[in-house]
């Protein structure tokens, strides 16, 4: 029990007390992030980490001033004060244990995100809570769930013995403190909390995440945020409604967007108001293609180039043989870049030719069902059958509803497999989807066909079936995930090889590509390696005799859609962003942008700029298809005209793209 002082409030030191407990559990839950995420962090100087933590101070100063200040007041209500009754000292303990409970699983939880996303726990994760079931079997299977739980519940157990003997010794048989010195205290005690909640003091805007980038090496900005404010900023301010969404974009928009996208497609703007797209063009070939082939897109789960060999592998081990072999026999794009970091913008950015934007997922909005008009639809529109094959629950991100309204006539998933073939979360096993796709396509009478088929098992949990794909041994590192990537090339080098030595595919296009990259020590928040994915063009007529190609342009998953056109060569109608990069003839800019949270990445000219809305702008040269320079020769300093155009180029892109969407609404 503390010594009873005439001049000291009870409650105010009870809820200084608490700001205090927290802000230093909330770095002790930093600390345990830097354990679990040395191969992120390794690379900082420790200096430098020294400084995430006081810079994070401010962050978890601001979460601690929200709860202490609920606390206070509650504390401090004349004659219900905290020092009067045991119910509502109980009470108390009641609420802080919740929101210790849901703070700290919040800093849990965020130890897999972050290692994952290189980013803070944030509103992506709002995306996937409309499919609980299905994440946290895949979350049970994947992640060491039981060894966190008990971190959790060790962490939980110790700051609530601490606080009850706070409670204990300061407030229990404590003489209430009188009215007027509480009140006297009052306004000084909720001007420490309302400070450090906003967490500045300049009157323009409070705290945001953009005040942690401190330094040039991203993973220390990040380890300074606290996964609770990038949370529930997201959730309180209901990150991907269409309101803050398009609160958003009015802020950063500016009219020379729609010409300025216009001009890097070398493409006349269209001025026609009933069009859903100022970028709408009619593509024409003279002449039609008068026998089409048909048309397989294979989108490969986080199939990314920092593990295949014929691109960009760090791993000591041949982990795509299957891809390689099939990369000496057709075209491959070696600076091809993902438009996103998630599974369904693949799936979108690919089929319809559109970049990400800010914002809940384009394919869980009712809106959705306006017509995208894509690969899909286009296909459809020539008299193509055509139908999307994937291994799990279709309605996962609401992908059959999106494509069946924009397009796609059926969907090929986890009901139509023998229950039997279910391996994990995720259905069924890459070569099971594959096998059905083939019969499928083949009971396809005298018609031809545009098949998507998305693959999974290059995911957690990283389970494979017992086939013979030449798994690594259990002795080598991070064997699991190795081995799901080395099946996920088997599958697809066994179904390319089975279609192309059956003459049901002849005059078959096939467009190997994937989802997203895989992140490999992250030097910058949108890490190249994140959207680093292969781009392989194969021919069933040709495979057999021709000689690879290697092509070294800049594209992304957006450009999928015009190259695939240009070489069906069929007349259509053209409201996507992408360019043809097999045209050497009419060759527009090379530049690629993608998107992550609140982050554009945008390249060109060996360039990378980083666009952090509400944070500072990064530009790297890139000297390397595998490396940027080190993060301490950031260039936005010494190069501020090409940074400035760099950054409205790629805010240009995501604004258009927005505004046209919004038009079709």
């Amino acid at each position: 029990m503390i010594r009873k002082n005439k001049y000291l409030s009870v409650p105010a030191l009870y809820a200084i007390v608490m700001a205090f407990m927290f802000t230093v559990f909330f770095e002790l839950w930093r600390f345990v992030l830097l354990l679990f995420s040395s191969e992120i962090i390794n690379q900082v100087p420790k200096r430098i980490l020294a400084q995430s933590f006081l810079v994070g101070l401010r962050f978890d100063f601001s979460i601690a001033s929200y709860i202490s200040a609920a606390l206070y007041i509650s504390a401090v209500i004349p004659f219900l004060e905290i020092t009067r009754y045991k119910v509502i000292r109980w009470l108390h303990f009641g609420f802080i244990t919740v929101i210790a409970a849901v703070t700290f699983f919040i800093h849990v939880s965020d130890i897999e995100f972050f290692k994952f996303f290189n980013s803070r726990l944030n509103g992506v994760a709002l995306q996937w809570i409309e499919s609980p079931d299905f994440m946290l079997s895949m979350i049970w299977q994947t992640y060491p769930v039981i060894t966190y739980l008990l971190l959790y519940g060790v962490i939980l157990f110790v700051f609530l013995w601490i606080v009850r003997w706070i409670m204990r010794n300061i407030i229990n048989n404590t003489k209430p403190t009188a009215i007027w010195l509480n009140m006297l205290y009052l306004p000084f005690v909720l001007t420490i909390f309302l400070l450090g909640a906003r967490g500045r003091i300049e009157e323009k805007a409070p705290l945001t995440w953009g005040l942690a980038f401190f330094s040039k090496y991203d993973a220390a900005n990040q380890l300074a945020l606290n996964p609770t404010f990038t949370f529930l900023r997201d959730a309180v301010y209901d990150a991907g409604s269409k309101k803050e969404t398009k609160k958003l974009m009015e802020k950063i928009r500016f009219p020379e967007a729609d010409s300025i996208v216009c001009d890097l497609l070398d493409i006349p703007m269209n001025s026609d108001s009933g069009k859903i797209s100022r970028l709408y063009h009619r593509v024409t070939f003279s002449p039609e293609n008068e026998n089409p082939p048909n048309v397989i897109v294979i989108i490969m789960e986080s199939f990314g180039a920092t593990r295949i060999g014929s691109l960009y592998n760090r791993y000591p081990y041949q982990l795509t043989p299957h891809f390689d072999s099939l990369a000496q026999q057709g075209i491959l794009f070696t600076n091809f870049y993902s438009a996103g970091s998630h599974t369904y913008t693949g799936i979108f950015c690919t089929l319809y030719g559109y970049p990400v934007i800010f914002g809940k997922s384009i394919m869980k909005q009712v809106t959705g069902q306006n017509h995208f008009w894509g690969l899909p639809s286009i296909f459809r529109n020539h008299g193509y059958q055509t139908i999307f094959f994937t291994t799990h629950d279709p309605h996962f991100d609401n992908m059959q509803g999106f494509l069946m309204a924009n397009g796609m006539m059926r969907v090929v998933a986890l009901d139509d497999y023998p229950k039997s073939a279910k391996l994990s979360t995720l259905g069924v096993p890459d070569h099971v989807m594959f096998d059905r796709a083939v019969k499928e396509l083949k009971a396809i009478p005298g018609e031809r066909f545009f098949a998507t088929l998305l693959t999974a098992s290059n995911h957690g949990p990283w389970k494979v079936p017992d086939v013979p794909f030449g798994a690594l041994p259990d002795s080598v590192p991070d064997h699991k995930r190795l081995n799901a990537f080395k099946y996920a090339d088997w599958a697809v080098g066994r179904f390319v090889r089975q279609i192309v030595n059956d003459p049901y595919f002849a005059n078959t296009i096939i467009i190997l590509t994937a989802d997203n990259g895989m992140l490999y020590k992250p030097v910058v928040d949108l890490d190249l390696t994140q959207f680093q994915t292969p781009l392989l063009l194969l021919n069933t007529d040709s495979m057999k005799t021709s000689t690879g190609k290697r092509v070294n342009r800049l594209g992304s998953q957006v450009d999928i859609l015009a190259t695939v056109m240009g070489i069906v060569r069929l007349n259509y109608d053209d409201y996507s962003f992408g360019r043809n990069l097999l045209d050497s003839v009419h060759t527009p800019r090379e530049y690629v942008q993608f998107s992550e949270w609140y982050r554009i990445g945008y390249i060109e000219n060996d360039l990378y700029t980083i666009i952090r809305i509400d944070g500072p702008q990064s530009l790297f040269r890139i000297y390397s298809l595998t490396h940027l320079v080190h993060p301490d020769k950031d260039l936005v300093d010494s190069l501020p005209d090409i940074a400035e155009d760099m950054k409205y180029k790629g805010l240009a892109i995501f604004q258009t793209a927005y505004f046209n969407m919004l038009r079709s609404f």
